[in-house]
């Protein structure tokens, strides 16, 4: 049974939510609060697993709440989720700044309601699965043989057993003429320590004696026994002229590690990037552009969509925002960043791409949409509006200039695109 902190200051509100909930009461209880000051008072006092938060209240809005919340130590890691009646990008933003994992518009669909929920909920739950499973699998690996070798910081002196399987010899002085020193081996890959072969030398055992004492650091290796690439966390430690390395195999967690973080960047229902993913890979692209590099963003949305919700019902509406978003993926590079935005909006980064280039991509798509067919609904139109990156712009920025340009498109006739510069 999970606890959902339901906060708003309007009864009617709470009694919607507590309504809505009721078809899952074995699953959840809705504990309710009407005023960010009693939230604050529940969560002294009960446990809660979820809090579903509105923002136009009283005194203590919700982004104070949710800024409280964040900055406590005890309820830091309680996911929220704001429920509110504007949908303007500043009040995405700003859902999102304070430690939202998520919005929801009123008025809400429960089915999508439930989904959030879920979805967030789970992504707890696996993660705290994950750390617990690192924990169980360390001491694990504490009692198992690592790979361990004794360096005189010129070469190996000592392996144990493990080391002669994993590389496939027969002592330390076969390893020393085989492979000279073991950081010659280590496979150069992002978030792995790594050092030039050309450059080797005792300094690496140095380095990662100092790193390893306030972090965790990794290895590469390729196990020369099934020629698979193998993930180690390394420690090294210096005594008596001589290096201790320690190497423990985390590769299971290392890929488990991986499928979660997927899990965290990707939408559940379309399966393109999300809007967190999103927002990491624009602080990517802006933290790596060069100058006088440019990119584009192309903001679009489903013209008329509520109709099809209405019309045909939401999984139906569902069915569309999945054979959209593989139609559009498949019409975008591999260097190019499509998420949803929310609902049934999307956004598709361009790197290295002016904006003259990116309405051409932009009319491009939004001609193939226009003449693909789609079950039961048959056809349907996109609007687009198209931004360039300009000199200081931010994500808030760049994208409200999107924005403007797709509320042109929509009250101009929509199925077209627009663009501010």
């Amino acid at each position: 049974m999970k606890n959902i902190l339901c906060v708003d200051d309007t009864e009617v509100n709470l009694f919607t939510l507590q309504a809505i909930f009721q078809v899952h009461q074995n699953k959840y209880k809705i504990i309710t609060a009407a005023s960010g000051q009693e939230a604050l008072v529940v969560l002294l006092n009960e446990k809660i697993d979820m809090i579903l938060l509105d923002i136009m209240m009283p005194e203590m809005d919700g982004y104070e709440t949710a800024r409280l919340i964040k900055g406590n130590k005890k309820t830091k890691n309680i996911p929220i989720i704001f429920l509110t009646a504007k949908k303007d990008q500043d009040t995405v933003t700003n859902c999102y700044e304070v430690g939202g994992v998520d919005y929801l518009t009123k008025p809400y669909n429960a089915e999508e309601l439930f989904a959030r929920v879920k979805f967030h909920l789970e992504l707890i739950e696996n993660r705290k699965q994950m750390e617990y499973e690192r924990a169980i699998s360390q001491k694990i690996l504490d009692i198992q043989q690592n790979l361990i070798l004794l360096s005189d910081g010129k070469n190996i002196i000592k392996v144990n057993q493990v080391v002669l399987d994993f590389f496939q010899i027969t002592s330390h002085t076969m390893f020393n003429e085989k492979y000279g020193c073991i950081c010659t081996l280590f496979i150069e890959k992002e978030g792995y320590f790594y050092i030039d072969k050309q450059v080797c030398n005792n300094e690496w055992l140095n380095t990662l004696v100092q790193n390893t004492q306030t972090k965790e650091c990794l290895v590469l290796l390729n196990n020369k026994k099934d020629n698979l690439e193998h993930s180690f966390a390394i420690k090294v430690n210096h005594f008596n002229g001589k290096y201790l390395v320690s190497m423990t195999d985390i590769t299971s967690l290392a890929e488990e590690s991986h499928e979660n973080e997927q899990a965290a960047n990707i939408d559940g229902l379309t399966k393109i990037f999300n809007r967190l993913k999103f927002n990491k890979e624009f602080d990517f692209t802006l933290d790596n552009l060069a100058q006088g590099e440019v990119f584009s963003l192309i903001l679009f949305d489903i013209d008329h969509f509520k109709e099809v919700n209405d019309n045909y019902g939401h999984l139906v509406g569902d069915d569309v925002l999945i054979k959209l978003s593989a139609l559009v993926k498949s019409h975008t590079r591999e260097s190019d960043v499509l998420s949803r935005w929310g609902g049934e909006e999307f956004m598709i980064l361009l790197r290295g791409v002016a904006i003259d280039k990116a309405k051409d991509i932009a009319e491009y798509i939004r001609s193939i949409i226009e003449v693909e067919h789609f079950d039961e609904v048959n056809n349907i139109t996109c609007s687009f509006g198209v931004s360039q990156y300009r000199a200081n712009d931010d994500i808030n920025s760049i994208t409200k200039r999107a924005d403007e340009a797709l509320y042109e498109a929509k009250e101009s006739g929509r199925n077209k695109v627009c663009h501010v510069i």
